[in-house]
């Protein structure tokens, strides 16, 4: 019998960095993983964007990885790079001791997402897992993470509306028009029949300020 195996979040995911300014989009769709490898929406929801004390961070990949490792963010508030990392190490150890198969496929395919005041501003940040180590995404660079069946050319229809340097200077309307692509984005995947809910949670850190959206696509 093929039953559920675990419960994953491959979701959408888009991070558009600005000068001092982070936005953070995600939809809600969730997976189950069966014992036979493969996977379907499991009709619950999730909201996957999680206000820290110092920004915001979101993920993708199996929900027993990625969970632990926001919600430790959010509770910690790591200040450094070596910290944020180690959080990371000791959930993907964790995971790899209470299944190491699993940890074998998601432990490559989890990653996070986070804005993060450093320096003199605002800065998007995101873990690669191939190397284990965080980078800064450059002001007017686009982030994509899209569910796993979504193909080549419908991924670069989307990274196509988001031309890099396209959204650099920070402001109420040019915020407002990268949100619009991203909905934008959306109802394309949608329309192509790709698993991504209409709801969308948007975050958006600028300077000071953390505000959270929902929109529907």
């Amino acid at each position: 019998t093929i039953g559920r195996n675990k419960e994953l979040h491959m979701t959408f995911i888009a991070m558009i960095s600005m000068e001092d300014c982070v936005v953070l989009a995600a939809d809600r769709e969730t997976f189950s993983i069966y014992t036979s490898g493969s996977s379907e929406p499991s009709g619950v929801m999730a909201r996957k964007i999680t206000e820290t004390e110092d920004g915001f961070v979101t993920a993708s990949g199996l929900v027993e990885l990625i969970d632990p490792v926001k919600s430790r963010f959010d509770s910690e508030s790591p200040k450094d790079v070596e910290h944020m990392l180690a959080i990371i190490a000791e959930e993907q150890q964790r995971l790899a001791l209470h299944d190491s198969k699993l940890a074998g496929v998601w432990i490559p395919k989890s990653t996070w997402k986070l804005s993060l005041p450093m320096g003199r501003g605002v800065v998007a940040v995101f873990y690669d897992p191939t190397a284990h180590s965080l980078g800064g995404l450059r002001p007017g660079s686009v982030m994509m993470t899209y569910p796993g069946e979504v193909p080549t050319d419908e991924k670069m229809y989307v990274d196509g509306l988001f031309p890099q340097g396209r959204f650099i200077k920070p402001s109420e309307s040019e915020i407002s028009k990268a949100i619009d692509q991203i909905l934008l984005a959306v109802t394309f995947l949608r329309e192509c029949g790709r698993p991504v809910s209409r709801e969308i949670d948007f975050a958006i850190h600028w300077g000071s300020e953390k505000r959270k959206i929902e929109l529907l696509a």
